[in-house]
């Protein structure tokens, strides 16, 4: 569990990380892809703290917007993903010995794209090869239902939300607001 739980905070830092470029889409598949992690390996502190990021994600979505248009410094991009906090929580919560045989993963097994965990039951493969487990297929589905690693629908009979669409209507809306 040590290891999932290393790449949870690296998924969050990864977030974090893609916020600083104004990637807010690649911040919410990797803040999914962490809880997705957490949830299957039974990570509950590390879920409770990830379901929060995605929370306090939401509602920044506007401040990051702003920021964006306005070309803000790298500085104030920092402050507000307050990533130096999280690397600093990291690097005092954990320092753990791998061992190569924590690492060794058999090639037959399936692994699932997004919570990296063996896929055993029910899965979802796309026509490019990628592999969601069931939990992972439904959240990728409800966050843009479409495949991380070719953009093809996973449902279709549902539409595909892509990110950059929302942020326009959220845009509009706050547009609407100040008139």
């Amino acid at each position: 569990s040590n290891s999932y739980w290393i790449l949870c905070e690296t998924y969050l830092i990864q977030a974090k990380l893609s916020l600083l470029t104004f990637n807010i889409e690649k911040a919410q598949r990797f803040l999914t892809q962490a809880h997705q992690i957490a949830d299957r390996f039974d990570l509950t502190q590390l879920k409770v703290n990830i379901t929060n990021e995605k929370e306090e994600l939401f509602k920044k979505l506007a401040i990051w917007e702003e920021l964006k248009e306005m070309n803000a410094s790298m500085a104030d991009r920092m402050e507000l993903a307050r990533l130096d906090e999280k690397i600093i929580k990291v690097i005092q919560n954990r320092l753990v010995q791998v061992s190569e045989e924590k690492i060794a993963v058999s090639k037959e097994k399936k692994i699932c794209l997004v919570c990296r965990g063996e896929v055993l039951r029910f899965s979802y493969i796309c026509e490019c090869g990628a592999i969601y487990c069931e939990s992972c297929a439904r959240a990728v589905t409800d966050l843009e239902n479409v495949c991380w690693a070719c953009d093809v629908p996973i449902d279709y009979s549902k539409p595909t939300k892509q990110i950059e669409e929302e942020r326009e209507e959220l845009h509009k809306s706050k547009n609407n607001l100040k008139k």
